[in-house]
């Protein structure tokens, strides 16, 4: 998990950059990573969850990925931080049976 606050005023250009890395996921189509992210719109904070299964490249391949690191400390109020939670209980939170086939 990451977590990071933008800096007043950029949160639509950080949005744009994070919505630029789900169009390459989506064309990409990789197999074995999971990744999401949230925004928590009164405190400018993105949080993003990323699972790497095994990926050759994973997210830190993308181009798209590297457009969006290459300005991230301009863009960003306070660094990055990365922790690794711990996952107490899960329901179907991320499960995609019930999704259509894209």
């Amino acid at each position: 998990m990451v977590t990071y606050t933008v800096k007043p005023g950029r949160e639509e250009e950080n949005t744009a950059l994070v919505r630029a890395m789900f169009e390459e996921l989506a064309e990409t189509q990789p197999t074995d990573l999971r990744y999401a992210v949230f925004y928590v719109p009164d405190s400018r904070q993105f949080v993003h969850l990323y699972t790497d299964e095994g990926s050759a490249s994973g997210v830190p391949g993308l181009a798209s990925f590297k457009d969006f690191v290459n300005g991230a400390q301009d863009r960003h109020e306070q660094p990055a931080v990365s922790t690794q939670p711990e996952l107490i209980g899960d329901y179907r939170t991320f499960d995609d049976r019930d999704r259509p086939a894209p």
